[in-house]
């Protein structure tokens, strides 16, 4: 009887513990990123003589990525074989970016904006522009 009595107990907790396991999916709903690809030639830039900019169409920076999107910027001289992250100082220019729906306004400045200085913008330079899906976290 104390066996029958036993049998039942660890069947009992066994079925206990089997049912209450349950599996969990977890779906991550994500717009994934998106990468894109301007080429920009000496002729394109405008400004004044130590702050000159160019302007970069990007239909694909929606409202989505300027709520809560990541938006960075990267520049080529040497044909892709190098890229350099935007902002930042490359041979004592200063390179930065602004943007706004569906536009990218890439500025090169003297740092130290000396009235003596004039930019001469690159010959030739490839601009990456990546857009990366974020959570928005208050």
């Amino acid at each position: 009887m104390k066996r029958l009595l036993l049998a039942f107990a660890i069947a009992g907790a066994s079925l206990i513990t089997f049912n209450s396991c349950t599996k969990e999916y977890i779906t991550n709903n994500f717009v994934p990123s998106q990468t894109m690809i301007y080429e920009r030639f000496a002729k394109d830039w405008t400004g004044s003589k130590n702050s000159i900019y160019v302007d970069l169409n990007v239909k694909e920076l929606t409202q989505y990525y300027m709520d809560q999107g990541i938006v960075t910027l990267a520049m080529s001289q040497d044909g892709e074989k190098t890229f350099q992250a935007i902002p930042g100082t490359i041979d004592g220019i200063s390179y930065s970016f602004d943007y706004q729906l569906g536009s990218i306004r890439v500025y090169i400045e003297d740092p130290i904006m000396d009235n003596g200085v004039t930019i001469t913008p690159p010959n030739k330079v490839i601009f990456k522009v990546s857009l990366t899906d974020a959570d928005w976290v208050e």
